[in-house]
């Protein structure tokens, strides 16, 4: 049982189990919008995730730590530095607009963890209140605009309609782990559940995911199997965010949370495949 935790937490710890959320969403809307799949562009979101998500969280203890750093912290290194030379070398073999995008994300990602110069000490994350919008965007544009991009596609009032309503889900996904930190955030970060509360946090949640579901009606052609994958993922987190609160273990956001967009892109392949039978 030990081993399994120490492989779990390394799992989660290393990014990889986030960067499977990423994936699963931007596979997602390569079928919503039947897309031309691309393991190249995959596999860029997914290495791009892991790099992200270990430079975010990371990057201060290397920095400070370098000499001391623990075995464990030198293997999720590692992952960070293979994922790097992922990402190299698929970012290489994507448009010119998908790397344009990709590179304007990443901008983002560097500075939400990096200050942004010696007259604003700040960084993205420290600015109040807009730390969750920025994780929404960036997830979002990942997500949607870059398959797009990569298809050779314009951004058309579909495409719009569906990063928008991503964005919805996005923000409501994470709305569980700023109710778990509710505690531990410092006050200057101003998270929705500092500001109105946790039961309201969960009301507006839950109105998000609302319009998320009525945002499906606005699209141009109705599909049977993406009405249902949008059902479904709205009713997971309801799910998940009534019952968050911050007792909550980090395994509850870390992992399952997390999940859900794993989870999600399963249930539409047992879908596909029960229809194929």
């Amino acid at each position: 049982m030990m081993l399994l935790k120490r492989l779990l937490d390394f799992y989660i710890n290393s990014s990889l189990h986030v960067a499977l959320a990423v994936l699963s969403f931007c596979v997602l809307t390569t079928y919503e919008l039947d897309l031309n799949s691309s393991i190249v562009l995959f596999s860029a979101v997914f290495c791009a995730a892991i790099v992200g998500y270990n430079f975010v969280k990371y990057f201060g203890l290397a920095k400070f730590y370098y000499r001391s750093l623990t075995t464990k912290l030198k293997y999720i290194q590692l992952v960070s530095a293979l994922s790097i030379l992922g990402l190299g070398y698929a970012f290489l073999q994507l448009q010119s607009a998908t790397q344009m995008l990709l590179f304007f994300l990443g901008l983002i990602t560097f500075f939400y963890a990096i200050p942004m110069g010696l007259k604003t000490p700040k960084n993205l994350r420290s600015i109040g209140g807009v730390k969750i919008y920025i994780i929404a965007f960036v997830w979002a544009m990942t997500t949607v605009a870059l398959p797009i991009l990569e298809s050779q596609l314009l951004l058309n009032f579909e495409h719009w309609i569906l990063i928008v309503q991503r964005t919805f889900i996005i923000i409501v996904l994470m709305l569980p782990f700023e109710i778990r930190d509710l505690d531990l955030d410092q006050i200057y970060l101003s998270t929705i559940p500092q500001k109105i509360g946790v039961r309201n946090t969960k009301i507006i949640g839950y109105a998000l995911l609302g319009d998320a579901l009525l945002l499906e009606f606005f699209k141009h052609q109705f599909d049977q199997n993406r009405f249902l994958i949008v059902v479904f993922l709205v009713v997971i987190l309801i799910l998940f965010l009534a019952k968050s609160t911050p007792k909550r273990s980090r395994y509850y956001t870390a992992f399952w949370v997390e999940a859900i967009p794993i989870l999600t892109l399963g249930i539409l392949w047992i879908m596909v495949l029960i229809q194929k039978a």
